[in-house]
């Protein structure tokens, strides 16, 4: 009787500590299905959140979660900032229409282009010569006052004109003649007799380029201006103080 007793007592023993471990697993997976509850109730909530504000619902794969620290999409590329750049300290070429004495010269297209008309008058203040080109584009051109003589582009012959200074006007891809020859400026040595402007040579129409020469009373500033419909390009010149 008393072995039986001990015995009786072990297996009494034994199913306790049985039950207190299975007390205990109940209790830890009641704290893993606490904490799955809780995410998928945090997982809901933001779904919610997103759709009434009208964005992307939460994600809710497998994939590792976005956190509030990680580095947003840049709006634009950096090639879309403001140019931050210093402005050039160069000493910039003066704008076209303003005064110079120095070289000026202005790019354009390639198309032919013919000088169909030459007009000059004196106004208040300046001595104006106005290039007509009709409906066909202004051409490329450079003025720079050049030392005399002044040389013909065809013959080399030397060209005086009997001025102190000679602006002279290039004119690229142009020519002042008609397809048979025939010239579009009826006078290509004219006396102007203005108060700086003096005369006016034609002293190249040959292969697509033109060239000027207009005899000042002394190296004036001058402007260059274009003008469209019809297009024009204007040359001023101040007259003395």
């Amino acid at each position: 009787p008393h072995v039986r007793g001990m015995m009786r007592r072990r297996r009494i023993g034994m199913m306790v500590l049985a039950a207190l471990a299975l007390a205990g697993c109940g209790e830890k997976g009641g704290e893993l299905r606490d904490a799955t509850a809780r995410r998928r109730a945090e997982l809901a909530d933001s779904t919610r959140d997103a759709e009434a504000a009208g964005g992307t619902a939460a994600d809710t794969s497998t994939r590792l979660p976005v956190f509030a620290d990680d580095t947003t999409p840049r709006t634009r590329p950096d090639s879309a900032r403001a140019d931050s750049a210093k402005a050039d300290s160069a000493k910039a070429a003066p704008a076209l229409g303003e005064w110079t004495v120095r070289g000026r010269s202005a790019q354009h297209g390639d198309e032919p282009t013919t000088l169909r008309g030459l007009r000059a008058a004196a106004n208040a203040g300046f001595d104006r010569m106005v290039l007509d080109f009709g409906d066909q584009p202004i051409p490329g051109w450079k003025a720079d006052y050049v030392d005399q003589p002044v040389h013909e582009c065809g013959s080399g012959e030397p060209v005086r004109l009997g001025t102190d200074a000679v602006l002279r006007v290039r004119l690229a891809y142009t020519q002042a003649h008609d397809d048979a020859g025939r010239a579009t400026l009826r006078q290509r040595d004219l006396p102007l007799n203005m108060p700086v402007m003096r005369r006016m040579v034609i002293i190249c129409d040959f292969e697509g380029v033109v060239e000027l020469a207009i005899g000042a009373a002394s190296p004036r500033p001058y402007r260059i201006t274009e003008l469209r419909n019809p297009s024009r390009l204007v040359v001023d010149i101040q007259q003395q103080p």
